[in-house]
């Protein structure tokens, strides 16, 4: 059921109620919601109106409730007139609508219709919907024919021609980094949103997209494996997934070391015998670098290379992955997988983004892939690929949402857990230590980049919905250590399982509207009662003045 918001302007709720209830059965529910329905068997359809009187009202609805379309009655009151477009009800509500935050709107400028009139500033209306993309006008849809005159094309027409723009499309699923710590939390999340989700699980979603920590359970979801296998096999190791151990993450780049210190004792002997004369060529070299003070600098920049690009090698990762993901059942391979899998990393000489899975890049092993998208430095060195080398995909993209847009998905779920601490008292990061407020930074370079990559996201993408979950209040607090602390916190994944499990009762109107406009529904683990195919079961019908208080 469509459900359209309606800021009203010179008309109440209930005239204008009775002017769209020419055009269907209407019946008005005690919310002071108005239920519209048009024809019967399959050619049925109904409407869901939810009516304001203010713009502040509609924004407020805006924040907690997923609409298809709002219609703003922009009509000119000849007993008031307004002194700008400025003053109008779509002027006050479009500011609302450009500077909401990620996650707080369910609607973009081009869902957004206005309602208009024949007159002096029909001209003015038109020319600011063109200017600021709007998604359409209808002129006068309430006004009868004169006689013998041809009707128009219906109010409730109208619009249904604006949410037929909406098209059906994959489901995707996309996770972030932030090291173990945001891995386990990532865990919580997807273990909440499995458990209410009813007719589709998570592994079978269309699209998988994973950057670093989020590229592993990736990986592992588009194969098919369960999220409480995943969660168990993570924890302790079962007969299907082997536990992750220290040895597998924390193996020491001793083959780096040992070759960058071949190369600095290579170095450091040509610099000698360069300096005494011994070589041609070295004397030359030093002549033209400055002689003695050149040398010394060359000791310090040799130095400075034999630091290795990661402190841990990252193969054993590598093996463990392919071990895992060539066992019965699983792929290793990108074109073998029944399911989309896009993998985000970095080249590191180029600084462009990467994403394996995508054409040119399929023939990489998955657990290469992985590795690659997991490589942050110092942590882990580049992992050379297709004769480049590759570094963690966080480096420039921080979920690939628009990669899983490309490729056809109208839904999509995103697991963000790299956001920094928000400290209320001055200088509680820097009490921290160096390591402490570096990855602080690192985490607002990151989560920066995500806020305003959404900042205009429903205008960019209109026939896309989102469903963001990021670590909030205690949740963050926990997700303070390294990103390579070992230990499955327990702590962390039950807070997010809870602190998500706890959105999802709060917000379970407007999220399960949202997943049911893509064929998935949500039910409370908890409740007994039977899934809403259709929506909320409707209430029982009330007087039109009920709605006249409304907004």
């Amino acid at each position: 059921m469509p459900t359209i918001l309606y800021l009203c302007g010179v008309e109440d709720p209930p005239a204008v109620g009775a002017r769209i209830a020419r055009e269907g059965g209407a019946r008005w529910l005690p919310s002071g919601e108005l239920e519209v329905v048009r024809g019967a068997g399959e050619q049925r359809t109904a409407y869901r109106f939810l009516f304001h009187a203010t713009a502040a009202n509609a924004a407020a609805e805006l924040a907690r409730t997923p609409v298809d379309l709002v219609v703003v009655d922009n009509r000119p009151d000849p007993r008031r007139p307004y002194r700008s477009f400025a003053a109008t009800p779509a002027g006050k509500l479009l500011p609302v609508l450009s500077g909401a935050r990620s996650g707080s709107r369910s609607v973009s400028r081009r869902q957004l219709v206005l309602l208009l009139a024949s007159g002096e500033t029909l001209a003015r209306d038109v020319y600011v919907a063109g200017a600021m993309k709007l998604g359409g006008y209808v002129i006068d849809p309430f006004v009868e024919p004169a006689p013998g005159e041809r009707p128009g094309t219906g109010f409730l027409d109208q619009l249904a021609l604006m949410l037929g723009t909406r098209r059906p499309g994959k489901l995707a699923l996309c996770l972030s980094g932030g090291g173990i710590e945001g891995l386990i939390y990532e865990l919580g999340v997807l273990r909440a949103l499995d458990e209410f989700l009813v007719n589709r699980k998570l592994p079978d979603f269309d699209i998988f997209c994973g950057i670093s920590a989020g590229a592993i359970l990736a990986a592992f979801l588009a194969n098919g494996v369960p999220v409480a296998e995943l969660i168990a096999g993570f924890k302790d190791g079962t007969e299907t997934i082997d536990a992750v151990g220290r040895s597998i993450l924390f193996q020491p780049n001793t083959g780096e070391l040992v070759a960058r210190l071949a190369e600095l004792a290579r170095d450091f002997l040509r610099g000698f015998f360069g300096g005494r004369g011994g070589s041609r060529a070295g004397a030359e070299a030093a002549e033209g670098r400055g002689g003695a003070s050149s040398a010394r600098f060359d000791v310090i920049e040799t130095l400075m290379r034999l630091v290795p690009g990661g402190f841990f090698s990252g193969d054993r990762l590598r093996w463990y992955l392919e071990e895992q993901l060539t066992r019965a059942g699983r792929t290793n391979c990108f074109r073998q997988l029944r399911k989309e899998l896009y993998i985000g990393a970095t080249d590191q000489d180029s600084g462009r983004p990467v994403v394996f899975g995508e054409a040119g890049y399929r023939d990489v092993p998955i657990s290469h892939a992985v590795r690659a998208s997991s490589a942050l430095v110092p942590y882990y060195p580049p992992e050379p690929l297709l004769g480049r080398y590759m570094v963690d995909g966080a480096f420039t993209r921080t979920t690939n949402f628009s990669v899983a847009i490309r490729h056809g998905a109208r839904l999509v779920t995103i697991v963000n857990p790299f956001v920094p601490l928000l400290g209320a008292r001055p200088g509680a990061v820097d009490r921290e230590g160096g390591a402490f407020a570096a990855l602080q930074g690192v985490k607002a370079l990151v989560h920066s980049r995500f806020e305003q990559a959404f900042l205009h996201i429903d205008e960019v993408y209109p026939d896309v919905d989102f469903q963001v979950f990021l670590p909030e209040g205690e949740e963050l607090e926990q997700l303070t250590g390294t990103l390579m602390k070992f230990f499955y916190r327990v702590e962390i994944a039950d807070l997010a399982y809870e602190h998500t499990t706890a959105r999802l009762r709060r917000q379970m109107p407007g999220i399960a509207e949202r997943f049911r406009r893509h064929g998935l529904l949500l039910r409370d683990p908890r409740s007994e009662e039977p899934v809403a195919l259709s929506g909320p079961a409707p209430a029982a019908a009330a007087p039109p003045e009920v709605a006249a208080r409304v907004g």
